[in-house]
């Protein structure tokens, strides 16, 4: 019995200790707002050649602000897609490729901050989800 009582004694110990309580503690995702995949086309001199779909997620920084980010979804989507299309003429996006993903999440958290208020994003998150091979 007393191997029990000794691993009764440890297993309380462990749970008492700030570094057991820390663990304990699980923030859980942070609040974010994912848009609607964005299909981006892909031009190669001037044609249409494929298009390429983005899923976006913005985190925000504070929790307060989600509700109002959900009711200004379809604004923020279209916010976005003018950004992405405007990446497109900036080179940002090249043949479907992101080039310079540090634009473009500059200029999406601008835009986003424009709508839900100043500071509000906490990071933007931009994930290719695939790609037309071709239109034939």
């Amino acid at each position: 019995m007393r191997p029990t009582a000794a691993a009764l004694a440890v297993l309380a110990a462990l749970i008492a200790s700030p570094a057991a309580h820390a663990e304990s503690k699980n923030p859980g995702l942070p609040p974010s707002i994912k848009i609607k995949a964005l299909m981006v086309p892909v031009v190669n001199r001037g044609q249409i050649e494929r298009y390429a779909l983005y899923d976006v997620t913005m985190e925000l920084a504070d929790s307060s602000k989600l509700p109002d980010a959900q009711a200004k979804i379809t604004r923020l989507q279209d916010a976005v897609l003018t950004v992405v299309y405007g990446a497109i003429e900036q080179g940002w996006i090249v043949r479907g490729n992101i080039a310079n993903a540090t634009a473009l999440r500059a200029r999406l958290d601008e835009a986003g901050q424009k709508l839900i208020g100043k500071a509000s994003i906490a990071r933007v998150l931009i994930m290719p989800v695939g790609r037309q091979s071709s239109l034939n």
